[in-house]
């Protein structure tokens, strides 16, 4: 028997097929380059979000590429306390 459901990897390609159209019709380089980024986030953690098997797949893409982001920020180091 085979499987009824698509896997989380292959939910995910589908939802990157349709939002390949976007990725083209921008118009500069730099654009495309972050549009790839964000796909490249959205992978990155696939194995984590077929893990916690959320029915809500935009949820997983989101956390996903939110997390891709938030780790290539530069930590600031904690704010001091002003003297007084």
């Amino acid at each position: 028997m085979g499987r009824t459901a698509p896997t989380y990897r292959q939910a995910l390609e589908e939802r990157m097929k349709r939002w390949d159209e976007f990725g083209r019709l921008l118009t500069t380089p730099e654009e495309r380059a972050a549009f790839a980024t964000l796909c490249r986030g959205a992978r990155r953690y696939a194995a984590q979000a077929t893990y916690i098997g959320s029915p809500d797949l935009l949820e997983s893409i989101l956390l996903s590429v939110l997390l891709d982001l938030a780790r290539r920020l530069p930590i600031d180091p904690p704010a001091r306390s002003a003297a007084r």
